[in-house]
């Protein structure tokens, strides 16, 4: 990634945090919305990451207490394994241009931050629906 382009992903991302809490309500007001160092931004980006991965680990445990035997539960173990692997190696890969800099373990958390709360979503989309 070339440096404007790192700064337009960091730039994202902070407005990404900032319209999350936003729509959480105007009294909710996040102390990343005015995030100004690089470590005030690794916090925050810490911080998302670490509220995304906690949510992951929540939807995972759920969906793998509702599957119904050892070959499916095997399988999602199998399939989160690789993804995390995939998650960590993705998210070095995006944030290559970087490595060395300041900014570097911002960009790392946020891209683990997003990347964690898509997984989620899919998770969440493999949870048996209720009266089916």
């Amino acid at each position: 990634m070339e440096i404007p382009v790192l700064s337009a992903f960091i730039l994202s991302c902070c407005l990404i945090v900032s319209v999350n809490s936003s729509a959480q309500g105007q009294q909710d007001k996040s102390p990343c919305d005015n995030a100004q160092t690089t470590i005030e931004m690794g916090e925050c980006a810490g911080r998302e990451y670490q509220k995304a991965d906690a949510e992951l680990n929540s939807v995972y445990r759920q969906l793998m207490s509702s599957l119904s035997d050892r070959e499916s539960e095997s399988a999602l173990k199998t399939a989160q394994q690789a993804w995390l692997k995939y998650r960590d190696a993705n998210c070095e890969f995006e944030t290559f241009d970087s490595r060395g800099g300041t900014i570097h373990p911002v960009a790392y958390s946020f891209c683990l931050a997003h990347m964690t709360s898509t997984r989620t979503k899919e998770l969440r989309e493999q949870m048996p629906q209720e009266g089916h």
